[in-house]
Parts: C-alpha cells; sequence; structure tokens
C-alpha cells in the first residue's frame, strides 16, 4: 500500500496509507515507535523498512489529487453546457464525476476518521515543503470553485416555450418545437447535477482548507455541510 504503483491505481487511498505510515513511523517528536511483535520460536531476519519517503509520497499525492479535480471541474463545465451531447460527452462527464468524487472520500475521511485530521498533518510535518505545497494545491482548487458558474436560477428554455403557435417562426414545425424544448429540459438537467457536484467539491474543500488552516488535529471535529 505504500508503493507508487499502489498510489497510481487508488489516489485517495494511497495518501491515506502514506500519511498513516509517515505518522507513524517518520514523526520528529519524541513519541515511542510501534515495535512488530512476532510469535514463532525461529529468529528471522526482516529486512529493513524503506519509511524515507512516505511523507513526500503522501504530499505528492495530495498535490495530484488537487490538480487532477482542477483539470475535473474545468473540462465537465466545458461538457454541460455543449450542444448535441453525444455518448461520448456522457461518458466523460461521469469519468470526471468520479474524479471529483475522490476528493469528496479524502475530506470524509478527515471529518468522520478518528484523529484522522491528526495524521494527515503529522504526515505533511514530517516533510519541510509539504504544508506550503498543499495550501497552494488547496487555494489553486477554490479560485477554480470561484470562477465556476452557480447556474442557480437556471431557467433555459423556460421562457417563450409555451407561446401560441402564430408567434412562433412559421418555418418551425411542431417537430422542432419539441427538440428545442428537449434539449433545453437536458442541459437544465445537465446544470443541475453539476450544480450539484460543485456544491459537495466546494463544501470538501472547505474542510480540507480549515484543516490545513488549524495545524492542529487533536479536538477538532469538521463535518461537511
Amino acid at each position: 500500500v505504500h508503493s507508487s504503483n499502489f498510489m497510481d491505481s487508488h489516489l485517495v487511498d494511497g495518501i491515506l496509507w502514506t500519511a498513516l505510515g509517515s505518522s507513524l513511523l517518520e514523526s520528529k517528536t519524541e513519541a515511542p515507535k510501534p515495535r512488530l511483535k512476532l510469535r514463532s520460536n525461529a529468529k528471522l531476519t526482516l529486512p529493513p523498512v524503506d519509511t524515507s519517503t512516505l511523507a513526500e509520497r503522501c504530499s505528492a499525492g495530495f498535490e495530484q489529487l488537487c490538480k487532477s479535480c482542477n483539470s475535473a471541474l474545468i473540462s465537465y463545465k466545458e461538457i454541460v453546457d455543449r450542444d448535441n451531447q453525444s455518448e461520448d460527452d456522457e461518458n466523460e462527464a461521469r469519468k470526471y464525476k468520479e474524479t471529483l468524487g475522490s476528493i469528496v472520500k479524502f475530506s470524509n475521511y478527515l471529518s468522520n476518521c478518528p484523529h484522522g485530521i491528526k495524521i494527515w498533518l503529522d504526515s505533511s510535518n514530517n516533510n519541510d515543503a509539504a504544508p506550503q505545497k498543499a495550501k497552494t494545491a488547496i487555494t489553486d482548487l477554490r479560485s477554480t470553485l470561484a470562477r465556476l458558474p452557480s447556474y442557480a436560477d437556471d431557467k433555459t428554455g423556460v421562457t417563450g416555450s409555451d407561446h401560441k403557435k402564430d408567434d412562433d417562426n412559421e418555418n418551425l414545425s411542431t417537430d422542432v418545437h419539441s427538440e428545442i424544448r428537449q434539449k433545453a429540459t437536458s442541459l437544465r438537467q445537465r446544470r443541475k447535477d453539476f450544480r450539484q457536484v460543485v456544491s459537495l467539491v466546494r463544501s470538501s474543500v472547505k474542510v480540507i482548507a480549515l484543516a490545513l488552516e488549524s495545524q492542529k488535529g487533536a479536538g477538532l471535529s469538521l463535518k461537511a455541510p
């Protein structure tokens, strides 16, 4: 679970496992390190465990998490407003939503796991550059979120949809009107889904930002709204 291959395939889990390992094995405090107890009559010679880069791997994983979510937000927004949606567009949107779900998963860990924030911050503090890198990554993500449209009062396709036929262009058939209304409804639904996803991401980013600002793990209880 501490390997780079595991981090590549399971980004959030990789961040959490390396954070836990760093917190336990690389802590700069004078707390006693955990010892492995083996029940065996045989004398085993175990290879030394390389824990020197756990904090660095955790930091790099968190940076990758924020960057991937940043890209996903921008790309997802472009798909939402794209005309003539295809199956490929829907698959892309689904992929971006899954990517954004990763930061929600990470935030839930910090909020709900006992000592979760302390473990992550301990790991961050075990690498001199990690705290600032994490703050920069989360600040960039918050900036992207601030630039996204809210779609709070989206009324796309509503105005004028119930006009009498005399008011419509004579060249537009009933089928064309139906297609226009269908596209407008589809756009409103996509924007609604986008709004819900972004709301979850925004809440998650807030939890993570508060944890970074605190730099204190003990006694913190952060719940996403």
